[in-house]
């Protein structure tokens, strides 16, 4: 597993990302544009959606990608932050086009629209022990894999 060290970006914020979350994600959209015809591109660094998908010269998602080191069927739930929920779904709203939550299992590359998720299905996260995390500790929503899409 990769070590996450902090890049500082110009503006002086610290993000922690390291080149195999970079890698993991890549791959994630690569697969989705390919299972579903568009181009999977990147949203600048720090922006509260990660990625955009487009087919013929238009926005035809917003979409968070993740990339989980076990099977589909380990746990019950997956991870989703309540900040990215907020931003996926007022873009989702706003641009008319639908907000996806992908997650690449080991044995499957699984994906929900956010319109489906559950928001009420919450707790605290992050690593307060941590020197990297005194602000890491926040809302995410436990989304559960028996309701995800299979890519087909």
């Amino acid at each position: 597993m990769g070590e996450r060290r902090a890049i500082e970006h110009v503006d002086g914020t610290l993000i922690f990302q390291s080149a195999l979350d970079r890698k993991n994600e890549e791959e994630v959209a690569a697969l989705l544009g390919k299972a579903w015809n568009c181009q999977v591109n990147s949203f600048g660094a720090l922006s509260p959606i990660d990625w955009f998908a487009i087919r013929n010269g238009r926005p035809t998602a917003v979409l968070e990608l993740k990339s989980r080191t076990h099977a589909s069927d380990k746990y019950p739930t997956v991870y989703l932050n309540v900040r990215k929920w907020l931003a996926l779904s007022l873009a989702s709203i706003g641009m008319g086009i639908p907000a996806l939550f992908v997650v690449k299992f080991i044995d499957a590359v699984m994906w929900i629209s956010i319109a489906e998720v559950d928001a009420r299905i919450t707790r605290m996260a992050g690593w307060p022990t941590t020197e990297k995390a005194k602000n890491d500790i926040e809302p995410i929503i436990q989304v559960y894999v028996d309701q995800m899409k299979e890519l087909r």
